[in-house]
């Protein structure tokens, strides 16, 4: 009887870890759902947060996120401000956009698409600069670094 009930135990851990595996590697849907319904989000740090404009443009549209200053706790003093361009295939070799990213004042980003590199312009002072420019699955984002205002 003890030796049946080991069995039975041992069993019963291989196919809970299968039922594991298949719903969070084997199925996306069901990840999702399971993750949906705990509440879990992602991180803004990571996302770029979310989108608070769309500028269209024909061939390709502009997303610009809300600023970031998430923390673990409370607010950080300086965040960002993420600005996607999709799809890839609709840029141009040069892309220039004014945006307002902090308050009323534009910021001209400049960005080459077969190098990736970019460039801002500004006169705001809580714009502290270019933080990092990234391909995308289908497109091209920057994100610039800005100090909160007080």
């Amino acid at each position: 009887m003890k030796k049946l009930c080991s069995v039975f135990g041992y069993g019963w851990a291989v196919l809970t870890i299968v039922i594991v595996l298949a719903t969070f590697l084997g199925n996306s849907y069901f990840s999702q759902e399971l993750a949906g319904a705990t509440g879990v989000t992602v991180s803004p740090w990571f996302s770029g947060g979310e989108v608070t404009e769309v500028i269209e443009h024909g061939t390709y549209r502009t997303y610009v996120h809300r600023p970031v200053f998430d923390g673990l706790i409370g607010e950080r003093s300086e965040g960002f401000v993420q600005v996607d361009w999709k799809p890839a295939d609709g840029l141009p070799p040069l892309v220039t956009e004014s945006v307002a990213l902090s308050g009323s004042d534009l910021v001209s980003i400049r960005l080459d698409t077969r190098t990736g590199s970019a460039a801002i312009a500004s006169s705001d002072t809580a714009v502290l600069g270019l933080d990092r420019t990234y391909r995308l699955k289908n497109g091209w984002a920057v994100r610039v670094s800005l100090h909160k205002a007080r």
